[in-house]
């Protein structure tokens, strides 16, 4: 095997999840180089707009946000969780290039407006996506590998003073740490590795949903029955959460939040006037300061941050949130 090592970055499609589910994904691999076991994984589910670079280029809109396209995103967690492997889940459809619809995780209308139920799999599918993506890290061909890899290298966007794809001061080399385990590609496990669920405006749908099957799951099933990837999930992030619907864009159920605090699931919350300060939607601003609250009376570990309070209410505001979420936050 000529690519021994993981790539830095790279676009599989199609990965398959539970059942007849597939979704598209960008795999970053970790900038520091540790012992497999100090590894973690953070999964990112993205709001509108963000798509692809060439599906956000060919858009009228879209392309004034080219910077927040997937592979640019992956880039920018990973500097932000630099010892973790970064997976970013692209919905399954973008309606009218646009709207995020994470069918594959919760049932949803056309636009993406969520209607939760107790158990739709996603955690499921969510396990069975990641143990794929490692399967096809191990099996796929050195050309195969390449074309991917060079794919993605290629829908990068320089983000303003950020240098994307290397920095001689801190990416490091793998081909110089060939004694570090866990980033050969015949060897790489993701199996036990501690979980860090990131949900960005739209794609707080999907932990939505997930909330709603962890308390299930705790309700209802024997440990066996369980997902093995609930018991690793240890960081939840909730980033400015929005949809189209005009409700239930927080969860505000004591039963569902407490599961959080059953199940020692740390809680970050990190908004913006842009979503909690929206006159047209003021129902988003109610339900977060009830989701906040009830999750702390509860007896939930959460940290709640409000970023940019005396900039207008933008949509780069809202997108600039992903640069600064991981750099503060206060209780």
């Amino acid at each position: 095997m000529t690519n021994k090592y993981l790539p830095t970055i790279i676009r599989l499609l199609k990965v398959h999840g539970f059942e007849d589910r597939y979704n598209d994904i960008v795999y970053c691999r970790p900038l520091k180089v540790t012992q497999q076991n100090h590894a973690s994984m953070s999964v990112f589910f993205g709001g509108d707009v963000q798509d692809f670079t060439e599906n956000m280029q060919s858009h009228r809109d879209n392309k004034n946000y080219l910077k927040w396209n997937l592979e640019n995103t992956a880039i920018l967690l990973r500097s932000h969780f630099p010892d973790s492997h970064i997976i970013v889940i692209k919905p399954s459809r973008m309606e009218f290039k646009t709207f995020s619809c994470y069918k594959n995780f919760v049932k949803c209308n056309s636009c993406g407006v969520p209607e939760h139920s107790e158990n739709y799999n996603s955690l499921m599918h969510l396990q069975k996506l990641l143990d794929n993506i490692c399967d096809q890290l191990k099996s796929m061909s050195d050309d195969d590998i390449e074309a991917a890899e060079e794919l993605s290298r290629n829908a990068l966007v320089d983000l303003e003073e950020s240098s994307l794809y290397t920095t001689k001061e801190n990416e490091v080399s793998l081909k110089d740490n060939k004694e570090v385990a866990g980033y050969e590609r015949t060897t790489v496990n993701f199996e036990n590795l501690d979980l860090r669920l990131i949900g960005f405006s739209k794609g707080c749908v999907v932990l939505n949903q997930f909330l709603h099957e962890l308390n299930h799951y705790s309700v209802t099933m024997s440990a066996l029955e369980k997902p093995d990837s609930m018991s690793r999930i240890k960081d939840m992030y909730w980033l400015d959460g929005g949809h189209n619907g005009g409700k239930n864009t927080w969860i505000t159920a004591k039963a569902l939040l407490a599961t959080l605090a059953i199940l020692k699931i740390r809680v970050h919350v990190h908004v913006s006037p842009y979503q909690i300060k929206d006159e047209r939607r003021p129902w988003i601003g109610k339900e977060e300061k009830s989701f906040t609250e009830t999750a702390k009376d509860v007896g939930v570990t959460i940290l709640r941050t409000v970023h940019f309070e005396d900039l207008p209410p933008t949509l780069n505001v809202h997108f600039d949130i992903l640069k600064v979420f991981a750099n503060s936050c206060s209780s």
